[in-house]
């Protein structure tokens, strides 16, 4: 019986450490997704359908930071040259694989796709020092690629 019970336990933990351990596509924990979002990003690379297309962004120096209390900060230069600072709030979904950012405007990426508008991102990838995510809008997918802003 002791035996039985031992097993039994032994697989219940197994159950328990492979429900937590979830992934995204791309790498990264999603049990540790609320913990490592938490800091401010800067934009490494912008991809358009699969292809690296960061120099054709009219903006520049885009930051993103998501607070502990809920609130989330763009900033960017725009394509006139101007900064531009905007609040609004983010939140995780229940799954942890998408991440919703809500009350703030859209973005003017490129002459091709020129307003880009959505408040809901597909995680692909989360870790210490990389924040991927895509959306598809107009018939095209955007990927952003983050690293945290050091500065």
């Amino acid at each position: 019986m002791k035996k039985i019970g031992k097993i039994s336990l032994v697989l219940l933990s197994m159950v328990i450490l492979m429900g937590s351990c979830k992934k995204y596509d791309q790498g990264g924990l999603m049990g540790k997704a609320e913990k490592r979002v938490k800091q401010k990003w800067k934009l490494e690379y912008y991809f358009l359908d699969g292809n690296d297309a960061t120099s054709s962004l009219l903006i520049s120096t885009l930051v993103e930071e998501y607070k502990e209390d809920g609130s989330y900060v763009r900033s960017y230069i725009d394509k006139n040259g101007d900064p531009f600072t905007e609040t609004g709030q983010w939140s995780l979904d229940a799954d942890k694989d998408k991440i919703s950012i809500m009350s703030v405007s859209s973005l003017e990426l490129s002459a091709e796709h020129s307003t880009i508008s959505t408040s809901s991102y597909d995680i692909l990838r989360l870790k210490k020092k990389e924040f991927w995510y895509s959306y598809a809008n107009g018939g095209a997918t955007h990927e952003f690629r983050l690293v945290p802003n050091e500065e």
